[in-house]
């Protein structure tokens, strides 16, 4: 608990990002990891691999930009930092152990920045006591050096957050309209993934199952909103919260998806 609360004060990150629990969240995953690594590790070293490939089959290796590195835990870093010049890690947050590790290669960058373009103007919005759910519109920093862009387990998350930020900051907001919004936020990923220039690899879930102690199912949904996705180059199941984990009797598993999208 104690180690949670220091990095909880230690970790730098704007205001808006400790404000809507990015920070949070981020500790949060790493204490699931550490429950949970085991069940993970099969969905974690199949990321690894499909990432590899898609790094291999890239002519261009002069930079490779990874988009929701988090606690890079899916992260092939050694090989791809070994394979392009420069290699680019992107995410809203860093734990001070992952600025650890990125500083032992001469060739690796943090770039802290919302793939979005959402969260810190829905934050001033709120601040300013406007309701808007503000547009996404996905940037980050892609050049002709760029060769390899990477969504790493992100397409399914990037609502999730400023999602349950509005809901606990704009009272009696219609749900029907938040859940456009965030289905915006989702195809408008897809979509920017699909404009890119260069090599790109999407890993993504787009399904939850839930299971009941027998093993039936009790209930499945997209994580996506519904996008329609391309058959995925690969597939496997992610046992991401097993019996316990967030209830007594049922399981919950993901099912994912990886693309070489070009």
């Amino acid at each position: 608990m104690l180690s949670e609360l220091y990095t909880y004060l230690t970790t730098p990150c704007p205001q808006y990002v400790r404000h809507m629990d990015y920070l949070s969240e981020a500790i949060d995953m790493r204490k699931r990891y550490q429950r949970n690594r085991a069940a993970w590790q099969p969905h974690l070293d199949r990321t690894r691999r499909f990432v590899l490939s898609a790094a291999e089959r890239c002519r261009n290796r002069s930079r490779a930009v990874i988009l929701g590195a988090g606690l890079m835990l899916d992260v092939p870093i050694e090989e791809l930092v070994s394979m392009f010049r420069e290699v680019v890690l992107v995410d809203i947050v860093f734990l001070p152990e992952v600025r650890r590790a990125v500083k032992r290669y001469g060739n690796a960058a943090l770039v802290r920045h919302d793939v979005t373009n959402t969260a810190q103007r829905l934050h001033e919005n709120i601040l300013r006591g406007s309701r808007e759910l503000p547009e996404a519109a996905p940037g980050i920093p892609v050049d002709r050096d760029t060769g390899l862009v990477i969504s790493l387990n992100i397409l399914s998350q990037l609502w999730v957050v400023p999602r349950a930020y509005a809901l606990r900051k704009l009272p009696h907001i219609d749900e029907e309209q938040l859940d456009g919004w965030c289905r915006q936020i989702v195809e408008s990923h897809y979509a920017f993934l699909t404009s890119l220039p260069c090599s790109v690899c999407l890993v993504a879930d787009h399904e939850f199952v839930k299971r009941d102690r027998e093993g039936t199912v009790v209930s499945r949904a997209s994580t996506v909103f519904g996008l329609t996705l391309p058959r995925p180059h690969a597939s496997w199941a992610w046992d991401i919260a097993p019996r316990g984990e967030d209830r007594t009797y049922l399981s919950k598993e993901l099912n994912v998806g990886a693309w070489h999208v070009r």
